[in-house]
């Protein structure tokens, strides 16, 4: 271990200075290095003007000089600008340009505009075209963006949104509350990162997650398919989802309830007021969801056979408490309490599961500072952390087993799902930070230096387990630890036109304690763990802006995911641990093309097509030992594929969007993991990977369309089309292992009185009713319909 931290921070040490030189030698700024002394910085924050959300892609133009910059992802910029009194022009597509003559003699630490829309302008039109563009030009890699507004009155979750995104697919294994996986480019599960406001969102039991997010207090939804920002810190092959959340300026109230078929009943309350007497912010978020989720399918494994799910029932409580302070020393001081309980019965297909089911329960805290102009005024930093303490229960104890004719016969085994029972009493410690730093070396060059931690701390109990066995698992511990460090410097080239993105990372981690592997049964014995290792990744991102509407990007990796806690250590019901997991890697490249025009009067067309390839290694994949699973790396994969998307913004009203993906995704072990076995599913296609879909969507909205004030009325219609995979290799003709072709339609309405602070939404989801298969072959439930109300003071 000694060795290994050596060696990382020789690393740490060593890229900084490589990188640093290398940047300053070729910029074109090299030969003004030292800046004259009265040289002053202006930065701050551009907003809408109604709800104070970021708008990034703002151009800020300094009219004497002769300087321009554009403000990033957070609606931030920072400009360089010689004593005096300068002209600045601030200006975004729909909105109201607006300029303020300013006397630099001094650096300015805030200097923040407020931009009001234009009046025959929609408000989601303009926000939503104009996001997904900036975050395209603002960096070299493929990122969609969904804009909140247009989510906050639907009834469906955000993993039914994110399925009807470029290049993007979801596999669930039933109702609310089931696996949800997110399939990005052929990549899926936690090699496909998922953050929070660029925190990791993943819970250590995996209990939370993304579907547990309300889709009205979403601001925007990125989706990147190539290089993820590297002030996100965490790991992935080059796929990953960012849900920003809102955070407006101002205190508000929000609360809604929606029902849904199948028994569905989910809802929020959130209260956000201002103190000024302490200078602070404090809200509190309250959520509660229930799902009977019963719905019946046909059994895939007895012909003929139709099964009700009756034993899928999910509930599920979460909140949280907020301070936020002001005037403070750090721009942003916010510390978060959290909470969240989950109980979930476990639904038997190949089995009639009866009683079987799991629960827990996390608390945390999250503190989050910014300072701008830290130490000096071109260093900003941001720090974002999080404490949890998590608890998770396997409940399976039950003395019979039960058919699916209702028959009853005596259980050896003593549990419904695996071979030994259990009544576990799981708890973890989960300690994270992210810490960055961003250093404006010049107008057109800054680093960026990020370092991710987290540590992990796990302990197993199991007192029915250990008496069936025979013997004493309960108590053992294990440890894992990951820093991930990363170092990032970013160039702009002829007047911005050109800009490189290139960073280097370092990855570590080291996993110690003891771990148990249950498929010896009694011969089971506590074996001890510690491996640590450290590995090296890069990327680079160029995006070069070729005519005012054409925009190209290119982008190429390395990178590592870790191991994750579940993959090392199992759950001791299906999963044995395999300690000795290396890392899979991967190498990215992507070429893309965008066409961006507006053509006035709220007309506007876009094109996005990318093409990429994807080659990973030491894939980790599930193999069956003794009846138990295990995580193995016995993968080589190449994932090849092209998309392309189409948004027309056909007038005020009427918007039209339609997208396509074909991607292939090639077994490439040509042997057996660990033997000279030919490997005869060597060049096949890998199971769960759609090859080819398309999406699209129509989309009406008109201010009071019925008469009168203060009404907001949206009908839309989207549909997709999954061409016909396979969830199995296909290695005999008897095998049948087909996911059918399958159109789905969703059609909704919205409408909203007293200026939008009160709206009411009805959706229906598979309007035919289409069988819908996406995780083996499970079939979800058919057609759902979905009624929603909400009363809220936000502006949106």
């Amino acid at each position: 271990m000694k060795e290994i931290l050596n060696q990382s921070l020789k690393v740490g040490i060593f890229c900084p200075v490589i990188l640093l030189f290398s940047g300053s030698l070729f910029s074109p700024g090299y030969a003004q290095s030292k800046p004259r002394e009265n040289i002053f910085i202006i930065k701050g924050t551009v907003t809408d003007d109604t709800d104070n959300a970021p708008l990034p892609g703002t151009t800020v133009y300094a009219k004497e000089s002769k300087k321009a910059t554009t403000t990033d992802h957070t609606g931030q910029y920072m400009l360089q600008l010689p004593q005096g009194r300068h002209t600045i022009t601030i200006s975004y597509l729909g909105y109201v340009t607006i300029e303020k003559v300013i006397d630099v003699s001094e650096n300015y630490s805030n200097l923040d505009f407020r931009l009001k829309e234009r009046q025959n302008e929609l408000d989601e039109v303009v926000v939503t075209a104009k996001s997904k563009s900036a975050q395209a030009r603002e960096q070299g890699v493929p990122v969609a963006v969904i804009d909140g507004k247009t989510l906050a009155g639907r009834g469906t979750s955000i993993a039914e949104v994110l399925n009807h995104q470029t290049g993007v697919k979801i596999r669930q294994t039933g109702g609310v509350g089931s696996e949800t996986k997110i399939n990005v480019r052929g990549l899926e599960g936690n090699r496909v990162q998922i953050y929070m406001d660029g925190n990791p969102l993943n819970t250590p039991d995996g209990s939370f997650s993304i579907n547990d997010i309300p889709l009205q207090f979403i601001e925007r939804v990125e989706i990147y398919k190539g290089i993820v920002p590297p002030e996100f810190g965490g790991d992935g092959l080059g796929s990953a989802v960012n849900v920003v959340t809102i955070d407006p300026e101002d205190g508000f109230y929000d609360a809604w309830y929606s029902y849904k078929s199948y028994g569905i009943h989910e809802g929020s309350l959130l209260f956000k007021h201002y103190f000024e007497k302490q200078k602070m912010y404090a809200s509190a978020f309250v959520g509660l969801g229930y799902a009977k989720n019963n719905y019946t399918m046909k059994s895939p494994y007895a012909e003929g056979l139709t099964i009700e799910r009756d034993h899928d029932m999910f509930r599920k409580c979460d909140g949280a408490v907020t301070f936020d302070f002001k005037d403070r020393y750090f721009d942003e001081l916010e510390f978060e309490n959290l909470f969240y309980l989950s109980d979930k019965q476990i639904q038997g297909i190949q089995t009639n599961i009866r009683h079987a089911g799991t629960s827990g329960w996390l608390i945390g805290i999250a503190p989050k500072l910014t300072k701008y102009g830290f130490l000096t005024e071109k260093l900003d930093l941001k720090f974002n952390g999080l404490v949890v303490h998590s608890v998770s229960h396997q409940n399976d104890t039950s003395s019979y087993i039960y058919d699916f004719d209702g028959n009853r016969y005596p259980n050896t085994y003593r549990g419904e799902i695996g071979t030994v029972p259990n009544l576990s009493d799981d708890r973890s410690m989960d300690y994270r930070a992210n810490l960055n730093f961003k250093y404006h070396l010049f107008d057109n060059m800054s680093v960026n230096l990020n370092n991710d931690f987290r540590h992990v701390d796990t302990e197993t109990n199991d007192t029915i387990a250990d008496r069936y066995l025979n013997a004493r698992y309960s108590g053992l511990k294990t440890h894992i630890t990951t820093l991930i460090s990363s170092l990032c410097l970013e160039n702009g080239w002829f007047d911005k036109r050109l800009t490189t993105i290139l960073t280097g990372r370092n990855y570590l981690y080291n996993v110690t304690g003891k771990t148990v592997d249950l498929s010896w049964g009694t011969q089971a014995a506590p074996v001890p763990a510690d491996e640590q290792h450290n590995y090296l990744g890069y990327s680079l991102a160029l995006k070069y802006q070729i005519t005012s509407k054409w925009l190209a990007k290119l982008a190429l990796e390395h990178n590592y995911r870790l191991p994750r806690s579940e993959e090392l250590l199992g759950d001791r019901v299906r999963f044995v641990p395999n300690t000795s997991l290396k890392p899979e890697q991967a190498d990215n490249y992507n070429l893309g093309f965008m066409y961006d025009n507006n053509y006035g009067s709220m007309r506007r067309l876009q094109f996005e097509t990318n093409v990429y390839a994807i080659k990973v290694e030491d894939m980790m994949q599930t193999r069956s030992t003794a009846g138990y699973l295990s995580y193995y790396n016995i993968g080589q994969a190449l994932l090849t594929g092209a998309d392309v998307e189409v948004k027309w913004d056909m007038n005020t009203n009427w918007f039209v969007m339609f997208n396509a993906t074909y991607q292939r995704s090639i077994d490439k072990s040509k042997y057996v993991a660990g033997t000279n076995t030919l490997n005869i599913t060597y060049d096949m296609q890998l199971p769960h990977v759609p090859v080819f879909f398309v999406n699209w969507m129509l989309d009406y909205r008109k201010e009071n369309l019925f008469g009168g004030k203060g009404q907001y009325t949206r009908l839309y219609y989207e549909g997709g089309y999954t061409d016909q995979y396979y969830y199995g290799y296909e290695l005999t003709a008897n095998q049948n292992y087909t996911i059918p072709a399958a159109g789905i339609h969703t059609a909704g309405i919205e409408y909203a009185i007293r200026d939008r602070t009160l709206l009411f939404s009805l959706e229906c989801h598979n309007l035919f009713d289409t069988k819908e298969l996406t995780n083996l072959n499970y079939p979800l439930p058919g057609r759902t319909i979905t009624a929603k109300i909400r009363i809220t003071s936000l502006k949106w």
